[in-house]
Protein backbone atom coordinates (compact mmCIF):
# COMPACT_ATOMS: atom_id res chain seq x y z
CA UNK A 1 0.00 0.00 0.00
CA UNK A 2 1.17 3.42 -0.72
CA UNK A 3 0.96 6.49 1.05
CA UNK A 4 -1.74 8.02 -0.33
CA UNK A 5 -3.42 4.77 -0.65
CA UNK A 6 -3.34 4.64 3.51
CA UNK A 7 -4.46 8.36 4.10
CA UNK A 8 -7.53 7.79 1.87
CA UNK A 9 -8.63 4.40 4.00
CA UNK A 10 -7.91 6.72 6.82
CA UNK A 11 -10.27 9.30 5.87
CA UNK A 12 -12.87 6.85 5.24
CA UNK A 13 -12.53 5.15 8.70
CA UNK A 14 -12.73 8.83 9.94
CA UNK A 15 -15.65 9.27 8.32
CA UNK A 16 -17.41 6.15 8.53
CA UNK A 17 -16.70 6.48 12.39
CA UNK A 18 -18.81 10.00 12.61
CA UNK A 19 -20.87 8.69 10.37
CA UNK A 20 -22.02 5.94 12.84
CA UNK A 21 -21.73 8.31 15.58
CA UNK A 22 -24.46 10.92 14.54
CA UNK A 23 -27.37 8.62 15.01
CA UNK A 24 -26.36 7.41 17.92
CA UNK A 25 -26.02 10.94 19.67
CA UNK A 26 -29.28 12.31 17.69
CA UNK A 27 -31.15 9.24 19.66
CA UNK A 28 -29.49 10.43 23.54
CA UNK A 29 -30.55 14.13 22.39
CA UNK A 30 -34.08 12.82 21.74
CA UNK A 31 -34.12 11.23 24.66
CA UNK A 32 -32.39 13.39 26.93
CA UNK A 33 -35.33 15.84 25.74
CA UNK A 34 -38.24 14.04 26.30
CA UNK A 35 -37.06 12.96 30.17
CA UNK A 36 -36.79 17.02 30.77
CA UNK A 37 -40.27 17.32 28.98
CA UNK A 38 -41.53 14.80 31.37
CA UNK A 39 -40.03 16.57 34.17
CA UNK A 40 -41.55 20.25 33.24
CA UNK A 41 -44.74 18.77 32.28
CA UNK A 42 -44.99 17.35 36.13
CA UNK A 43 -43.89 20.85 37.88
CA UNK A 44 -46.02 22.82 35.47
CA UNK A 45 -48.90 20.51 36.63
CA UNK A 46 -47.85 21.16 40.32
CA UNK A 47 -47.94 24.91 39.63
CA UNK A 48 -50.96 25.13 38.05
CA UNK A 49 -52.27 23.13 40.70
CA UNK A 50 -51.34 25.59 43.30
CA UNK A 51 -52.70 28.32 41.43
CA UNK A 52 -55.66 26.72 41.11
CA UNK A 53 -56.12 26.24 44.84
CA UNK A 54 -55.27 30.25 45.35
CA UNK A 55 -57.81 31.38 42.71
CA UNK A 56 -60.25 29.01 44.41
CA UNK A 57 -59.94 30.58 48.25
CA UNK A 58 -59.39 34.05 46.74
CA UNK A 59 -62.93 33.49 44.82
CA UNK A 60 -64.22 32.09 48.35
CA UNK A 61 -62.69 35.49 50.34
CA UNK A 62 -64.03 37.73 48.15
CA UNK A 63 -67.90 35.67 48.37
CA UNK A 64 -67.96 35.91 51.87
CA UNK A 65 -66.55 39.67 51.76
CA UNK A 66 -69.26 40.55 49.94
CA UNK A 67 -72.58 38.64 51.37
CA UNK A 68 -73.81 40.65 54.02
CA UNK A 69 -75.38 37.92 56.00
CA UNK A 70 -71.80 36.25 55.78
CA UNK A 71 -70.18 39.71 57.82
CA UNK A 72 -72.60 38.91 60.54
CA UNK A 73 -72.54 35.82 61.04
CA UNK A 74 -70.48 34.63 64.24
CA UNK A 75 -68.57 32.26 61.93
CA UNK A 76 -66.50 34.88 60.23
CA UNK A 77 -64.46 37.17 62.49
CA UNK A 78 -63.74 40.75 60.75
Amino acid sequence: MTQNQRQINKKRWIIFGVALLLPILLVLLLFVAASQDAKMKKQYEAERASYAENYQKTQSEQLIASDPEARTSSNVKP
